[in-house]
């Protein structure tokens, strides 16, 4: 079986942004902290709002841009694995709050969301080529699961808030 991976990284924005983004903002209000993670900030649960209409549609999109642009289940006879957004969390960061140099290796594409921010917050950052991709409400960026990638400290008093998720491929046939 021959099997794409995320080989790039797409960016783009989601058109249904702006509610999408306030189900967030109000859903984070209730949300607890997992803490202990690569992101150095608040931390929710792995799959958070699994069952929540809003994120569901999100997700759907994601995947949909997934296969779009990397058909990651395409088989040489022509068949297809489908795959799945096998998490989604949120992260809220404040002054002072960071991201760790990590990666999602066990994962076959990732993805960040942002949710709440202003052009000149903290952007993400693949550290291995240094690329920098600056922070816009509604902007979604997929990228290959192995790239190292960080957030620096907010400098800033106001919230930075991200959604992020990996995708995994089914490849139980």
């Amino acid at each position: 079986m021959k099997v794409k991976h995320c080989a790039e990284i797409i960016i783009g924005d989601y058109q249904f942004a702006e509610s999408l983004n306030q189900e967030v903002l109000h859903q984070l209000k209730s949300a607890k902290d997992i803490g202990h993670t690569n992101v150095k900030a608040f931390h929710t649960e792995w799959d958070w709002l699994s069952n929540n209409q809003k994120i569901k549609n999100f997700k759907s999109f994601i995947l949909s841009e997934i296969e779009k642009h990397y058909q990651p289940g395409a088989r040489v006879d022509g068949s297809r694995d489908l795959g799945k957004i096998v998490s989604l969390w949120g992260n809220l960061y404040k002054k002072g709050d960071y991201a760790q140099s990590h990666s999602h290796k066990s994962f076959d594409c990732s993805f960040a969301y942002f949710v709440k921010a202003k052009w000149y917050d903290s952007p993400l950052i693949f550290d291995d080529s240094g690329k920098r991709i600056r922070p816009k409400e509604g902007r979604y960026v997929i990228f290959p699961p192995y790239l190292l990638h960080s957030v620096p400290k907010n400098r800033y008093n106001h919230e930075r808030v991200t959604l992020s998720g990996n995708y995994l491929l089914n490849r139980n046939r």
